[in-house]
C-alpha cells in the first residue's frame, strides 16, 4: 500500500474509504469474521494495479480517449498480476479481479448477477459510493442524498439489488454513530 500511497495519494485515500465501507457493509450483511477480513483486505488493495498507470492519467480532467480508457480498464488485471506471485489468497485476488463487474453483466469482464463473487459485489458498491461522495480532480463530489439516489436507481443494473437496502441500513447506522 505504501507504493500506491506514494504513486497516487488520491487513490490510496480512496482505497481506505472503500475498505471501511466494504467492511461495514459485509458486517451489516451478516458475513462471518473471516469473510469480512478478506473483503476488507481486497477492498484495501482493489486499485493496486493503478500503480502501473501514469498518475497524470489517473487525475486527468476531461474525457478519456479510447486508448486511455483501455489502460484504466486494465487495472484490476494488473493488480492481480502484481499480487499473484506474493502468495496472497485466491479469494482476495478474485475480489480485485472482479470489483468492476456489474449486476447486469456490463462490467469489465462481463460477469453477471450471482456469477460475480459476493465480496466483489460488496466492493463494487463501496467503490462506486466512495467515488461519488469524494472530491475528484475530474468531477465534483455528490451530496449524500444524491449519491444514495444514484445507488438506488442502479439497484439491479450496476449493483446487486439485495445489497442496496443493506447498504442503506449501513449508511443510516454510520450516520447515527458519527459525531456531528
Amino acid at each position: 500500500m505504501s507504493r500506491l500511497a506514494a504513486h497516487s495519494p488520491f487513490t490510496y485515500r480512496h482505497s481506505l474509504g472503500v475498505a471501511r465501507l466494504a467492511l461495514n457493509l459485509a458486517r451489516v450483511y451478516g458475513m462471518d469474521q473471516e469473510e469480512c477480513q478478506a473483503i476488507y483486505a481486497g477492498a484495501l488493495i482493489h486499485d493496486v494495479g493503478k500503480i502501473t498507470i501514469a498518475n497524470a492519467l489517473l487525475i486527468k480532467k476531461g474525457p478519456l480517449t479510447r486508448e486511455e480508457w483501455l489502460i484504466i480498464k486494465n487495472h484490476p488485471r494488473a493488480g492481480v498480476e502484481l499480487l499473484a506471485a506474493t502468495g496472497i489468497s485466491h479469494r482476495i485476488l478474485e475480489l480485485i479481479a472482479y470489483h468492476h463487474e456489474r449486476w447486469d453483466g456490463g462490467g469489465y469482464n462481463g460477469l453477471k448477477g450471482l456469477d460475480i463473487p459476493l465480496g466483489a459485489r460488496i466492493i463494487a458498491l463501496a467503490d462506486a459510493f466512495e467515488a461519488m461522495t469524494s472530491q475528484r480532480p475530474y468531477q465534483q463530489s455528490r451530496t449524500l442524498p444524491n449519491a444514495l439516489a444514484e445507488v438506488e436507481n442502479n439497484a439491479g443494473t450496476q449493483f446487486d439489488p439485495e445489497l442496496v437496502p443493506v447498504f442503506f441500513t449501513m449508511i443510516l447506522k454510520l450516520l447515527k454513530t458519527t459525531p456531528t
